[in-house]
């Protein structure tokens, strides 16, 4: 999966804040607890709550079954989206306080984990590709540039692409990497 900046932007854009939630509705509980209801502006039904720390937490519900969990401020005090589908895959958004995509963590059904870093600029992505079966890919893109390192479950490695980018990898990733040979 290749990201671009466009798909960046459309994701960034799927963010829904409880102020962007239409036709909201509450009920209260018999213990004062709160619970929204309302919709999207693209027509899908949205359950609003807060999660244990009284953080506002928007529940998406798409017609393919897929939930999508939009949360105002994360651990670390920043808006995050994290959806589950009906195949039993997942995927994590995590953004900056301007709202932009910084990581993305996307966990197959099969385990396998993609990870993709942002660059702030949009230039660059990196990305690391934890398999079940068939270890480590490490990738680097550039507007210009790919690089990719395979580190395989024997240790041996294999890559290609720029240079300069293997580098980069070689640097960022070291703790993986660390004294392998990488050809």
């Amino acid at each position: 999966m290749v990201m671009n900046t466009e798909m960046k932007s459309t994701i960034e854009s799927k963010f829904i804040k409880e102020t962007d939630i239409l036709n909201k509705s509450f009920i209260q509980d018999d213990e004062g607890q709160e619970l929204g209801f309302g919709y999207s502006i693209r027509g899908n039904r949205i359950v609003l709550t807060q999660d244990s720390k009284g953080i506002p937490v928007s529940i998406e519900y798409l017609a393919d079954g897929t939930k999508v969990y939009h949360m105002e401020q994360d651990s670390k005090g920043l808006p995050a989206m994290h959806e589950f589908k009906p195949d039993g895959s997942e995927i994590i958004y995590l953004f900056d306080a301007k709202m932009h995509l910084e990581k993305m963590v996307n966990i197959k059904a099969n385990g396998d984990k993609v990870t993709f870093w942002f660059s702030p600029d949009g230039d660059q992505i990196i990305n690391q590709e934890q398999r079940q079966k068939g270890g480590i890919v490490f990738k680097a893109m550039s507007k210009e540039e790919e690089a990719t390192i395979w580190l395989k479950h024997d240790g041996e490695t294999i890559s290609s692409g720029s240079e300069m980018l293997i580098e980069h990898l070689q640097g960022i990733f070291a703790k993986y990497l660390d004294g392998m040979k990488v050809a």
